[in-house]
């Protein structure tokens, strides 16, 4: 499946901290009065629907207001725009719009949100330090009135209506879709607060938001209307920052990058960490001793409530899948798929709540699943992932499955395939996204490793599976020829094993980056002599790094796979039509004989 990354927006959140309502305070902190700052209780009237965490929220009538306690003022919080709810034709529920560090900042009488960027840093102890600061100035998204301080001007109150119901450049639809759909302007009176929830680590805000537009809308290009519902989550950033781990070009990881101008060297250096999530042992003396350990935290995936009942079996395995290859770190139960509870069970739990990451099933009739994530731009550390089915992607895997591998499977030669073996396929695609959503990119070098025999061999696929790394664009087994025992789907590889260990190993003692150099090296090292560990990218330069290929020898596969399309056209008719019904599953399957047929052809 492909990895698809949504980015373009941001916003702001919730409400502040304290359990208690505060009373009265009709001064500023210095004791001066403010004709612009009201009596709390001018403001925070008793009519106000008051709901306390991170920020106290609180609603009155179609109006929000966030009360900020000063503690957070100054912290860094990660912001995520999401759709939640879309009309037909404008993505999903779910997707991702934008993610971006922001802080909140204590200015005279108003209160601004700061974007924050993290891609020229110095250590706070260096003089240059002061030169990147004032090279790199955070700017303003919104400016809020302060309206009220509590009793001990220990919290601020903003109201915040406005931000979710005009049109901020930052928030709502994307730059490009507002330019193909030709969006004249966002209707204030069509657009309200949903509603404002407060956590004790997050704030999640949700408002409607109406644009009229002059573009062709999507399925009914008749109207000039586009209502979205957007999702903002605010999550305040570990203060505890985890420790970073340098990127390196021979082990496949999506990343960070910075340039540290208080780095020793002789230009700027560009430092890149790699993304992965937080893991650290309960117990690190069973890592030096060679034995496993569980992690503090886990990497939970929850398996989102709208996902088909049957399904959702299938997608939980393709998440424990990969727990063998956390063994290899040194973990185990390092991640698990659980199911979201019920909305009756677990009112307040949200798929779109940037603490949970999750797969959510998707109604579409696009053949794709895609695996992104947010990360901490300051270390790498992943935060939230959220894994999307599109609901066609069945039929995808039914096309290959057929075309590439029906001639050995039995439970393949006739359509539609059953359960079961359907089940098997989304594993597949699970645990593929799933690895997208590790830190993980494709490596497509890795369906180059095994030989071409080998892949007829029970013996050795049951043991090694198709490819390296289900991170590649293996597909399924299409060299196996008529009476071969041997598996037919991609499972987590040597390679799969291998990048875990490199990226999520604890190396205890050391201190920062660079004292994890030495043993990130005796690991990657392993490559020279074990070529299943080797990564590469579909570059062109490198002819053994092709998508949709199988072995080490092209032309012998290719070989083995053109045999197999004739034996599978010669059953088409049989496999693909009812008596009396029509014949457009057999006019999809030809084409995609002839679509896998140019595939192998061009991997000679």
């Amino acid at each position: 499946m492909k990895h698809i990354a949504i980015v373009t927006t941001v916003s702001l959140l919730l409400a502040a901290c304290s359990a208690s309502r505060p009373q009265d305070a009709g001064q500023q902190p210095s004791g001066r009065p403010s004709a612009g700052i009201k009596p709390y209780s001018e403001i925070i009237t008793k009519e106000a629907k008051t709901d306390s965490g991170l920020f106290i929220g609180h609603r009155i009538k179609d109006k929000l207001f966030f009360e900020i306690p000063k503690k957070e003022i100054n912290k860094d919080f990660l912001f995520v725009s999401r759709q939640a709810k879309t009309q037909a034709g404008f993505g999903y529920g779910g997707d991702e719009i934008n993610s971006q560090v922001v802080r909140w900042e204590l200015n005279g009488e108003k209160v601004f949100l700061r974007a924050v960027y993290y891609a020229a840093v110095a250590a706070d102890t260096l003089p240059v330090a002061e030169a990147v600061r004032k090279a790199n100035l955070p700017p303003i998204l919104a400016a809020f009135e302060i309206k009220a301080f509590n009793k001990d001007s220990s919290t601020v109150v903003i109201e915040v209506t406005e931000l979710f119901t005009t049109d901020i450049a930052e928030l709502g639809m994307g730059k490009a879709q507002r330019e193909r759909l030709r969006v004249r302007r966002l209707d204030s009176k069509r657009s309200f607060v949903e509603y404002s929830k407060s956590f004790p680590d997050n704030v999640e805000t949700e408002a409607t938001i109406t644009y009229e537009a002059g573009g062709t809308i999507p399925v009914d290009n008749s109207l000039s209307t586009i209502s979205l519902t957007m999702h903002h989550s605010m999550v305040r950033l570990p203060e505890n920052k985890m420790s970073a781990r340098l990127y390196d070009a021979r082990v496949g990881f999506f990343g960070v990058s910075q340039y540290d101008y208080g780095y020793e060297g002789q230009r700027a250096e560009q430092r890149r960490f790699i993304a992965r999530w937080r893991l650290e042992p309960k117990d690190p003396d069973a890592i030096k001793r060679g034995e496993l350990s569980e992690p503090v935290k886990p990497i939970v995936f929850y398996i989102d409530r709208s996902t088909p009942e049957k399904w959702k079996p299938w997608l939980k395995k393709g998440v424990d899948d990969w727990q063998v290859a956390f063994e290899k770190a040194g973990f185990k139960d390092a991640i698990m798929g659980v199911y979201a509870r019920s909305e009756a069970d677990d009112p307040d739990w949200s798929s779109e709540d940037a603490r949970y990451s999750t797969i959510r099933w998707l109604p579409s009739e696009i053949q794709n699943a895609y695996g992104p994530h947010i990360s901490d731009p300051r270390t790498g550390e992943i935060l939230d992932a959220d894994i999307g089915f599109f609901h066609n992607v069945m039929n995808l895997c039914r096309n290959w499955y057929f075309i590439q591998a029906s001639n050995v499977d039995p439970d393949a030669a006739k359509l539609p395939l059953p359960d079961s073996l359907m089940g098997e396929l989304l594993r597949y695609v699970t645990a593929h996204e799933v690895g997208h959503s590790l830190g993980y990119p494709h490596n497509m070098k890795a369906t180059s490793s095994y030989p071409v025999d080998s892949l007829r061999s029970w013996t050795f696929t049951s043991q090694y599976g198709t490819e390296a790394s289900i991170m590649d664009y293996g597909r399924f087994n299409y060299i196996a020829q008529p009476g071969d025992k041997v598996r037919t789907i991609p499972m987590i590889g040597p390679y799969d094993k291998f990048v875990t260990e490199w990226g999520y190993k604890p190396i205890l003692g050391a201190k920062n980056p660079d004292e994890e150099k030495a043993e990130l090296q005796r690991i990657a090292a392993r490559q020279e002599t074990e070529p299943y560990l080797r990564f590469g990218n579909a570059d062109g330069i490198d002819p053994t790094a092709q998508t949709e290929d199988l072995g080490d020898d092209p032309i012998k596969a290719t070989a083995y796979g053109l045999k197999n399309l004739v034996r599978v056209t010669d059953r088409l008719i049989q496999a693909t039509t009812i008596s009396g019904e029509n014949y457009d599953n057999l006019r999809e399957m030809y084409g995609q004989v002839f679509g896998q047929r140019n595939r192998e052809l061009g991997h000679v």
